[in-house]
C-alpha cells in the first residue's frame, strides 16, 4: 500500500495526534457535564473518519509520487491527486450527512476530529527537531 517508510511514520504520528485531542474533546465535554454515549459514539466515529481520510491521502499522494518520480507523467499524477481528492470530500459529507439524520451520534463531536488532523500536523512541525525534514533526518 506505503512503500514510502516517512508516510507511514507520518501518517502514525497523526493518528496519534487526532487520538490525543479526541481524547481531550471527551475530557472537555466529561468538565462541563455534557458527556453521553451519543458523544462518544460521535467523537468516535469522526476519529475514524478523519484518519481514513488522512490514510487515504497520503495513499494518493505517495503513490502518485512514487508513480511521477518513477518517469510516470507528472500530470496524471496531480490528476489522480486532484480526482481522489474530490472523491474523499464527496464521502467525507455522505457519512456527515448521515451522522446528522443518526441522532446516535453527537454531531458536533463527530465534526471536531477532522479540525484535529491540522492540529497534529501543525503541532508536529511546531516541536519538529532542527535536524528533521518532513518526517525523516537529513544525513
Amino acid at each position: 500500500m506505503l512503500h514510502n517508510d516517512a508516510a507511514i511514520r507520518q501518517f502514525f504520528k497523526v493518528a496519534a495526534g487526532v487520538a490525543c485531542l479526541t481524547a481531550l474533546e471527551l475530557g472537555v465535554y466529561a468538565l462541563l457535564g455534557r458527556f453521553s454515549v451519543p458523544v462518544l459514539l460521535g467523537a468516535l466515529f469522526g476519529m475514524a473518519v478523519s484518519c481514513l481520510n488522512f490514510l487515504a491521502l497520503t495513499v494518493t499522494v505517495s503513490r502518485a509520487a512514487d508513480r511521477a518520480e518513477d518517469g510516470g507523467d507528472p500530470f496524471k499524477a496531480k490528476a489522480a491527486v486532484q480526482g481522489s481528492s474530490v472523491l474523499r470530500l464527496l464521502v467525507l459529507a455522505a457519512a456527515y450527512i448521515l451522522v446528522l439524520k443518526f441522532t446516535a451520534l453527537d454531531p458536533l463531536a463527530a465534526v471536531l476530529p477532522l479540525v484535529y488532523v491540522q492540529i497534529s500536523i501543525s503541532l508536529m512541525e511546531f516541536f519538529r527537531k532542527d535536524g528533521e525534514k518532513n518526517g525523516s533526518q537529513r544525513p
